[in-house]
């Protein structure tokens, strides 16, 4: 098959991440692929180290009429039989490009839990007849859409993949800069993009809460945007900030993860949780928010969870850490990482789901 996968955003972020397995995996499979993604951004950087065929493109705005032009000539010359976008504007792109060709292989792949704005024209995106085919990455968000006016019979449920190769604890490789701490010190690892829904302030505040109960105890935070400000303010008001330490944006998650003690996801809304898969599958025990998403993961793999939002119950959550980790409890979490959430499954669970989708 002829497919162009298709997003935008100039960051690194999970979506990022799983459009390049995605289209990695359908490369390597024989179809020919077309990544059309934003210029400069960390995407096409990545995705031309591999090889495969990129086209960088200015998202200038949803409705961009240059956007959109751009985006009809890449169809025109490439020839589709898929389009499978991943994110909001080229979702209305690609959607207005399919109505001017006629084209009845558009596919959107859905993510996030966030509830899309009830405008115009937010209610035609997802109820179009335009659209072939929505691929969830969780039941949680199958059925977000569902309450969205998307029939189920247009959905198909596909999980998320993992890089279990990368994230793997005997092969990951060494910090990229040295921890500021001696090794063998505990710490809780909690990675997420600084955005109030991923409950940065409910992770510190919880960590505050024990930290006299567990003196040798640390915090490690890493991510996008956590050197705000704000964050940063949040972090120097806590009576334990010395034992702290916020990283930013790292690299060598698998190294971090191989050397904490835990990992916490604090979200308060999750399509399907990319770190807490990682951490699984390297073996690193999870606590997380009883939100549905993590529910979901709990079910294939065990996993700590406590009252969305609950400082204190995060924090009896991290004391239960003192003696959590043992060989075989990781060599399970591990296994259960590689049996469900392996890019293989993903790859072939998705074109199961093309398929099915131009069946119809």
């Amino acid at each position: 098959m002829r497919i162009i996968q298709s997003l935008e955003g100039k960051s690194w972020s999970g979506g990022q991440q799983q459009a390049l397995l995605l289209a990695n995996g359908l490369k390597e499979k024989g179809h020919e692929v077309l990544l059309v993604c934003h210029l400069d951004g960390e995407l096409e950087k990545r995705a031309g180290k591999i090889g495969i065929q990129v086209v960088p493109h200015k998202f200038r705005g949803e409705m961009n009429p240059i956007s959109i032009l751009k985006m009809n000539k890449i169809f025109q010359e490439f020839q589709p039989e898929i389009v499978n976008v991943h994110r909001a504007w080229a979702h209305t792109q690609w959607l207005i490009v399919s109505l001017f060709n006629r084209f009845k292989g558009l596919i959107v792949t859905r993510r996030v839990l966030f509830r899309p704005e009830k405008n115009p024209l937010s209610l035609a995106k997802y109820r179009s007849p335009v659209v072939k085919g929505f691929i969830a990455v969780s039941e949680a968000v199958s059925q977000r859409l569902q309450e969205q006016g998307v029939s189920g019979k247009k959905i198909k449920v596909v999980f998320s993949a993992t890089d279990t190769e990368r994230f793997d604890p005997s092969r990951c490789e060494g910090l990229t800069s040295e921890l500021p701490f001696s090794e063998g010190t505990p710490f809780i690892l909690f990675i997420g993009n600084y955005h109030p829904n991923k409950g940065h302030h409910v992770v510190v505040k919880a960590f505050d809460s024990i930290a006299d109960k567990w003196p040798e105890l640390r915090l490690v935070i890493a991510g996008n945007g956590c050197e705000n400000e704000k964050f940063v303010r949040e972090i120097d008001q806590s009576r334990n900030s010395q034992r702290i330490n916020n990283l930013g944006f790292r690299t060598d998650i698998p190294a971090l993860m191989k050397r904490a003690i835990a990992y916490t996801n604090a979200s308060f809304e999750e399509g399907f949780s990319g770190t807490i898969r990682e951490s699984l599958s390297m073996g690193l025990p999870v606590i997380a928010s009883d939100i549905p998403a993590n529910r979901e993961i709990g079910k294939i793999s065990p996993i700590s969870f406590f009252k969305c939002g609950s400082i204190e119950d995060l924090g009896i959550r991290f004391l239960e850490m003192k003696n959590k980790r043992d060989v075989e409890f990781s060599k399970t979490l591990r296994e259960g990482a590689v049996k469900f959430f392996g890019k293989e499954m993903m790859i072939n669970n998705t074109l199961d789901a093309y398929r099915s989708f131009l069946r119809v």
